[in-house]
């Protein structure tokens, strides 16, 4: 079923119970030390940003496509995206609520990062963000 969501300027028109179906299957995950840093990180949100998330359907520390730019001062640079069945309503530019958070909705480029079988429409969703290191290992 689908439900009408804001996030920012945007309104996506979301299956947010299809989406979580979606997600609770076996999804490709990348190992390394940088996205498993992503994923830890993703955990220790705060309730505001985590409930855009699961709004959506999504768990913040469940993505299938992250990627780590280097550090910027104390912080890493990432960009990660997350798949939604849905549509895009309205909207055009970015969320930034704090300045180290920007996220954004686009139609899928290409289907590389999307779980297979994952149900249609789709709507990406892209976090930028500056995230800290806390995994023990040192960054390399």
């Amino acid at each position: 079923m689908y439900e009408t969501i804001r996030v920012g300027d945007w309104v996506i028109k979301a299956d947010v119970e299809e989406t979580r179906k979606q997600y609770e299957k076996e999804i490709d995950r990348c190992g390394c030390l940088l996205c498993e840093n992503y994923r830890e990180v993703m955990k220790t949100l705060p309730p505001d940003k985590v409930r855009i998330f699961e709004d959506l359907g999504l768990q913040p520390s469940v993505c299938p496509d992250i990627n780590e730019f280097g550090p910027e001062g104390d912080r890493h640079l990432y960009v990660a995206s997350y798949f939604i069945v849905g549509r895009m309503i309205e909207g055009k530019k970015e969320w930034d609520p704090d300045r180290n958070w920007t996220i954004s909705f686009e139609l899928p480029r290409d289907d590389h990062f999307i779980p297979e079988g994952f149900s249609k429409p789709i709507v990406q969703l892209n976090c930028i963000t500056l995230l800290p290191w806390i995994m023990k290992e040192p960054y390399e």
